[in-house]
């Protein structure tokens, strides 16, 4: 499996772009240098088009969301495109494992590894910084070529 066989839809998707339904979907975001696509988050959930929502809102209460949709909001605002690279799942926990290995061991840097914060007692302003300093260190070192995951 790669990234070619999933399904592909811009982020943010419109109200018809991606779909929901009872069955389980995996996804892969990813942000677009050059033409190619850079994994940064993999998920898994059952509610497609209400995760992409979860993550616009980027709700400082929902460590995860906050993290994504932080990530995403950096992103697009160093003028870079995100894509959501999705397929349906019989077993969308145990696939979304299997990629974020895969995409380590290639030595993709996934938002998924940022050690999670406590939203009752850590700063939102000192959690945004350090989501946008993650990403950063990606893009720098893509840009420099330093780094370019194969996978």
């Amino acid at each position: 499996m790669t990234l070619e066989d999933f399904n592909v839809a811009d982020y943010p998707p419109g109200p018809k772009g991606l779909p929901d339904g009872p069955e389980g979907f995996v996804y892969v975001l990813c942000w677009v240098n050059g033409g190619a696509e850079i994994p940064f988050y993999v998920g898994q959930t059952n509610r497609l088009l209400g995760r992409m929502n979860d993550y616009r809102l980027a709700n400082f209460t929902a460590c995860t969301d906050f993290c994504v949709g932080e990530a995403i909001k950096h992103l697009r605002s160093k003028n870079y495109q995100i894509r959501v690279r999705y397929n349906p799942s019989p077993d969308p926990p145990r696939q979304e494992k299997v990629i974020i290995r895969r995409l380590l061991i290639c030595g993709v840097w996934l938002v998924n590894c940022l050690p999670r914060y406590e939203y009752r007692t850590d700063s939102e302003k000192d959690e945004r910084l350090a989501v946008q300093r993650f990403c950063d260190m990606f893009t720098e070192k893509t840009k420099s070529g330093e780094f370019y995951p194969q996978f």
